[in-house]
């Protein structure tokens, strides 16, 4: 078993690589997305018009003020463009031209000069078509960066920036995979030092990365044959493939070594300890990795596919993770035996003490020793983690209402957050094209207004005609909305584009408001008694646009909430018999998720610790992040949970009454789960490092989530609250007497015995 894992793992990561790896998809485009209105309205306007696949490329260079209009500068733009314009490249091994047309910014009339020639004359830009698809696009683009590298040697003063739908997807997955690499870097070393420091050996330590390693490989050659199979993959989902794995993959081995050496310490036999953790902390792995994949699983029922591609991904490392600890676990520690003690850091000074030919240091190394190994000797749930436990348990009232406050009080600025878009530019100008994307908006006029467009079909009859001109002037009396309106027709005359620009930002609540009263008061009026006549009316523009794609999640946040909750409750009764379980473990999981929408207000709309934190605060929360974090963070909540709960319902199940068995399971496993909540939170916590805003925002929300759930939820609100209702815990109406018994403890010979302090 232990070898098949290795084969299976890594033999489904080379099947991934072989047929071609990990396909992406450039950032803001979903071909099976849902169809927006403000998507809809350009479609319309652009129906009949013959559209040849092409790329637009632009080269924008900025030499200083008043450059455009040197001499020396615009002989520099003319070279630029004729190297351009004899650029070839081989197109599967026939050499073709690399453009078709190439714009000099000086060859233009006055009037069309004015789009490509900054109003400070600093700044010009050379436009180029690229015809062919994308495959043909990339061979093409070929000799690019070096005659534009060549223009940067002879302009050194000047910058000079590569504006490319296919140089930016590259530079974006480029940048995450260095980003990726130097996280790794950082989380591995300090995962592995957590691990040393719970299970205090360096084998029992490796054993988890082992299991990480190779989980992530093989979710790597599961999400390369999906998007493969079924289509190009969301870039963020391979960094929430490692952002997942290596927490669930930890945290699982943590459960079975821990109860592994347990059983061991008790004196069961190498082959009775795996079976008993198998049985015991197995099945609460295999529980909670369903867990996991159900609260996941909320996020395919967005029906957006570069969505569906992440949760897939996370799903399957998940998946493999808890394969990986019902099977690679047990082989491994059928195979290391009781060597998982192996190198023990703490014991090293105290042997070699032991050597010194003084007596008193070899007298101190065989009292250190002795210490190590009443320590290592001494019984589960004692200590501090009992001590803690026990003082809550005696005090629940004031404990349950101390914490509950603070986390209310930590939650209350989600009534204050705003959910938005931010466009290409909100990613780092450290990729060149996303620097001259912010070169341009800087340089240009045009680039920072924004704009609402409506699109009427029809226009070309008369009353609709009449509507049209109606319409102009009732969007010019709305404050926010300017003009002279700019209006374009299609092609064939039959729709027209009537366009007005528009003050603040995409996120402004005002313009959300002027759509809203456009599409629901205006349209109707003007135009709804057209409708028989088959005219359709399109509001667009880029406020527009974020209403509709924050309009997906907030439509959809009752359904994902209904199936991640409702599944939640499904698995939590039938494995525990209890209605007041399952309702319990909701409301607290709630309530962290709460919390951490509370710090992400703070932090990124307020501007709390932003500087120390290295972020760069705004209006809004990305649309998607509170979703995503949602339903990561409740599936990551059961997982402790049902560890929890199940040790509790074990010891309940062996005489234990309800307080003792409470003090027990929550005293027996607080150790395991502050370890594991540690490594998740500097798993969680490096992502903030990252210079992409939503996976900052994911990152430190799902940190602030993991903490606040191992140390306020599960060491205070829990046992306080369990105590309080003593017996109700277990609660189940007779009418629900039919459910299934599913033994999710399993078997264990341990003995049970009450929790209390060291």
């Amino acid at each position: 078993m232990f070898l098949l894992w290795f084969v299976g793992t890594l033999g489904t990561l080379g099947a991934g690589l072989a047929l071609g790896g990990i396909r992406t998809i450039d950032v803001e485009q979903d071909p099976n997305g849902p169809r927006l209105e403000s998507e809809v309205a350009y479609e319309v306007l652009g129906a009949g018009e013959p559209v040849a696949p092409a790329e637009r490329l632009v080269i924008v260079l900025d030499g200083g003020p008043n450059a455009a209009r040197d001499p020396t500068f615009q002989q520099e733009v003319h070279l630029l463009v004729a190297d351009l314009t004899a650029a070839k490249a081989s197109v599967d091994g026939v050499e073709q031209p690399t453009f078709d047309s190439v714009v000099d910014p000086y060859s233009l009339s006055p009037a069309e000069a004015g789009g490509v020639i900054s109003p400070d004359a600093s700044t010009v830009q050379v436009v180029g078509n690229i015809p062919g698809e994308r495959p043909v696009v990339e061979q093409k683009l070929a000799p690019v960066p070096a005659i534009v590298d060549a223009a940067r040697a002879r302009m050194s003063t000047a910058q000079i920036h590569i504006v490319s739908s296919t140089f930016i997807n590259r530079d974006i997955n480029e940048l995450i995979s260095s980003e990726l690499d130097n996280s790794l870097k950082v989380t591995i070393p300090i995962t592995f030092v957590i691990l040393l420091v719970a299970f205090g050996a360096i084998v029992a330590a490796g054993i988890p990365l082992a299991l990480a390693a190779t989980s992530l490989a093989a979710a790597y050659g599961l999400l390369g044959l999906y998007s493969q199979a079924v289509g190009p993959v969301s870039p963020n989902a391979i960094q929430l493939i490692v952002l997942m794995g290596l927490a669930v993959a930890v945290d699982y081995s943590l459960f079975m070594i821990t109860r592994f050496r347990s059983e061991r310490q008790r004196g069961a036999t190498v082959q009775a300890a795996i079976e008993t953790s198998s049985s015991t902390a197995g099945r609460a792995v295999f529980f909670s990795g369903v867990a996991v994949v159900i609260s996941l699983g909320g996020l395919v029922t967005l029906g957006i596919s570069l969505f569906t591609s992440m949760a897939v991904g996370t799903m399957g490392v998940v998946a493999v993770s808890v394969i990986g600890s019902l099977t690679f676990l047990p082989a491994t520690l059928a195979i290391v035996g009781d060597r998982v003690n192996r190198g023990r850091p703490t014991t090293w000074l105290p042997r070699l003490a032991q050597l010194v030919p003084v007596a008193p240091v070899r007298a101190a190394g065989r009292r250190a020793l002795g210490a190590l190994d009443r320590r290592a000797s001494r019984p589960p749930g004692s200590g501090f983690w009992a001590t803690l436990v026990n003082a809550v348990m005696g005090r629940p009232v004031l404990m349950t209402v101390l914490s509950a406050a603070l986390l209310l009080a930590v939650a209350s600025p989600v009534v204050r957050l705003r959910t938005g878009t931010t466009d290409i530019t909100g990613f780092p100008s450290t990729i060149d094209g996303i620097a001259g994307i912010k070169l341009i908006n800087d340089k240009f006029p045009f680039g920072q207004n924004l704009h609402l467009d409506v699109v009427v079909t029809h226009a070309d009859q008369a009353d609709v005609q009449a509507a049209i001109e109606q319409l102009k002037t009732r969007l010019l009396a709305i404050p926010g909305l300017s003009g002279p309106p700019f209006e374009r027709p299609s092609a064939d005359g039959t729709a027209r584009l009537v366009s007005f620009t528009m003050s603040g930002g995409r996120n402004d609540e005002a313009n959300r408001a002027i759509v809203r009263q456009v599409r629901s008061e205006i349209r109707p009026e003007l135009f709804g008694p057209l409708a028989a006549e088959g005219v359709e009316v399109y509001v667009a523009g880029q406020a527009a646009r974020t209403l509709d794609v924050t309009g997906i999640y907030s439509d959809a946040t009752p359904r994902i909430f209904a199936f991640v909750l409702g599944l939640s409750f499904v698995l939590m009764l039938v494995a525990f018999r209890s209605i007041v379980i399952p309702i319990k473990a909701i409301l607290l999981n709630l309530l962290s998720s709460a919390a951490a929408f509370g710090v992400l207000v703070l932090v990124f709309q307020d501007g709390w610790l932003a500087d120390p934190l290295g972020v760069v605060p705004g209006s809004v929360i990305e649309s998607w992040v509170p979703v995503f974090i949602f339903t990561i963070l409740f599936g990551l909540s059961m997982d402790y949970h049902l560890f929890i709960l199940t040790r509790i319902k074990e010891a309940r199940d062996r005489g234990l009454d309800s307080r003792a068995a409470v003090a027990r399971g929550i005293s027996v496993t607080s150790g395991t789960i502050t370890s594991a909540a540690s490594i998740m939170v500097v798993v969680f916590a490096v992502f903030v490092t990252f210079k992409f805003v939503f996976i900052q925002q994911l990152g430190l929300g799902l940190a602030v989530a993991v903490f606040i759930d191992a140390t306020l939820i599960r060491s205070i609100l829990l046992p306080a609250t369990m105590t309080l209702l003593g017996d109700w815990n277990w609660w189940l109406p007779r009418f629900m007497g039919w459910l299934p018994h599913v033994t999710i403890e399993g078997a264990s010979g341990e003995p049970e015995v009450e929790a209390g302090p060291a």
